[in-house]
């Protein structure tokens, strides 16, 4: 038999690829997500679908719904949408890819009342069928959304979202395009990624760092892209005024205008609890601003200060951590987390040093002793991302159940005393699996019939850096070691027979990884110690 790679990498044609006899990840991956999530990433875009979406001369290639009809009519070189019944709309079918993932963006030039862009799957476009909907439209706006094809034909509809007839909004540069992930002409963009579509991120210089997995969060803050909703004091706030790191124009100007000035969000906090604050900043000038919880529910000393300019660490307390992070194009993402020490609300402080300018952009407040990828919110709630899961079952790559090796590669967040998945050969419950940790301990841990039958520790691995571990398991003979360490071996202990799958960045109960899997790989024999040490230095 042969060895099954994963290996989260681009191929010749910059598809992601599981070997074996599989040319794509995801035709073997199974990965879910119930939500979406943001990772940095080469994106690009194939051909236009929409047919005439910019309305030079005609209204060609739209017609009016069938259950919602309207007048079109082209003028200056926009849509024109008049109910002639209620909820009068212009349609058109776009032929996809099931399982694809696309990019709308549709400006919104003129609203009667209120304005409607939606993608449906019925030829009406009624809003039932959408896989992707707007239909809160009072102002002029740019609509930017990316969905999921679910059959081969989908239907763009835009309009209006008013009962009466008579009523005009007007359209203009409706496109759809298929995403494009990791080709040589991608642009690096911190891209929100749909849900149970997995996230391979890459560095600031375009280095691919793995497949993302991590546990569910909340971002605390309302309105995550508007500096203008945080109470102000002494600053100025110009909203959209250039392009965010997810390449939207959506990234605001603060500027300083006394010599005391901030802006502020109060949200509850529970004491013992760490939290992270995290906030995308940008910078022509040497603009400073400073992250800061220093007040009764936390430590006093509980502050860091960053030159924006050149992302350097300036002056701060000794009650938190902190850590800045390059995006590319300038862009930097900061965080400060501390620990609460009285349950109260506390107001979470961006204030700004000196009097330059600064872009800002993707605010977040999340419970947790490290940052974890941005999550968007709105007005109207926290918003939670939901932890990633990532799984193989084993009948689909020449599992032996007798006796097998893996190698596995990662770059965990946070290492500690805290059980944290690179992998796991799962019975789908603790008393029988193989695993490997990200931690000071437990680097190679078998289990069968609910006994532990070899617990191999390796010292500790590297927090922040690529980690590479192998693990080796036959009756009686097990062995692992950790970044090019000398092979340590337990020569006593059985094999579980019931494994079904390989879970990837995480333990059948969760346990996720918070890091990068670089790559995984399965070998049907016991590699010898020699082997075993090689593959990982």
């Amino acid at each position: 038999m042969k060895a099954l790679v994963l290996i989260v990498s681009p191929s010749a044609t910059g598809v992601n690829r599981m070997t074996k006899q599989f040319s794509n990840y995801s035709d073997l991956l199974t990965f879910t997500r119930a939500s979406k999530g943001h990772a940095l990433r080469p994106v690009s875009y194939g051909d236009e679908l929409v047919t005439n979406g910019t309305f030079d001369s005609d209204t060609s290639g739209w017609t009016s719904s069938s259950a919602f009809t309207a007048t079109l009519n082209q003028s200056a070189g926009e849509l024109s949408v008049t109910s002639t019944g209620n909820y009068g709309r212009a349609l058109q079918a776009i032929t996809c890819e099931i399982g694809k993932i696309y990019s709308l963006t549709c400006d919104v030039t003129e609203v009667g009342t209120t304005a409607l862009v939606v993608v449906a799957i019925a030829s009406s476009g009624t809003v039932n069928n959408a896989v992707f909907l707007k239909n809160d439209i009072t102002s002029t706006q740019t609509v930017t959304a990316i969905f999921v094809a679910t059959q081969q034909t989908h239907y763009v509809s835009v309009g209006n979202q008013d009962v009466n007839t008579g009523v005009t909004s007007k359209f203009d540069n409706i496109s759809v395009k298929e995403v494009l992930f990791d080709q040589p002409d991608g642009t690096l963009t911190l891209f929100e990624h749909p849900e149970n579509i997995p996230r391979v991120e890459y560095d600031a210089d375009g280095n691919r760092l793995g497949l993302l997995v991590e546990e569910a969060r909340t971002n605390l803050i309302l309105n995550s892209e508007d500096a203008n909703s945080w109470v102000k004091s002494s600053v100025s706030v110009l909203q959209n005024t250039t392009t965010a790191p997810n390449k939207t124009l959506t990234a605001d100007t603060v500027t300083r205008i006394a010599s005391v000035a901030d802006i502020r969000k109060t949200i509850a906090v529970t004491a013992s609890n760490d939290y992270t604050i995290t906030i995308f900043a940008k910078a022509d000038t040497d603009a400073q601003i400073q992250l800061d919880v220093s007040n009764g529910a936390f430590s006093g000393q509980d502050y860091a200060q960053f030159n924006i300019n050149t992302g350097a660490f300036v002056s701060g307390g000794t009650g938190a951590t902190y850590s800045v992070v390059d995006v590319g194009d300038g862009w930097r993402r900061y965080s400060l987390t501390a620990t609460c020490t009285n349950t109260q609300n506390t107001g979470v402080i961006l204030r700004l040093a000196n009097d330059e300018p600064v872009y800002l952009w993707g605010f977040q407040f999340e419970q947790g002793s490290f940052p974890t990828s941005y999550i968007k919110s709105n007005s109207g709630s926290t918003t939670t991302r939901s932890a990633d899961v990532a799984s193989i079952p084993v009948a689909d790559f020449g599992f032996n159940s007798a006796v097998g090796s893996v190698v596995a590669e990662y770059n965990p967040f946070r290492v500690s005393s805290t059980a944290r998945g690179v992998f796991e050969l799962s019975s789908g419950t603790g008393d029988d699996k193989l695993h490997s940790r990200a931690s000071v301990d437990k680097h190679w841990l078998v289990r069968s019939g609910g006994v532990t039958q070899a617990s191999i520790d390796l010292g500790s691995a590297t927090e922040g850096q690529q980690n590479k571990i192998s693990g080796a398991y036959k009756l009686n003979d097990f062995a692992a070691s950790l970044n090019g360490s000398a092979v340590t071996t337990d020569t006593s202990g059985s094999v579980p027979y019931s494994i079904e799958e390989l879970i990837i960045g995480s333990f059948f109960d969760g346990s996720n990884l918070n890091g990068h899997i670089k790559s995984i790989k399965y070998y049907p024999r016991r590699l010898t110690n020699a082997q075993l040490q090689d593959l990982t230095s």
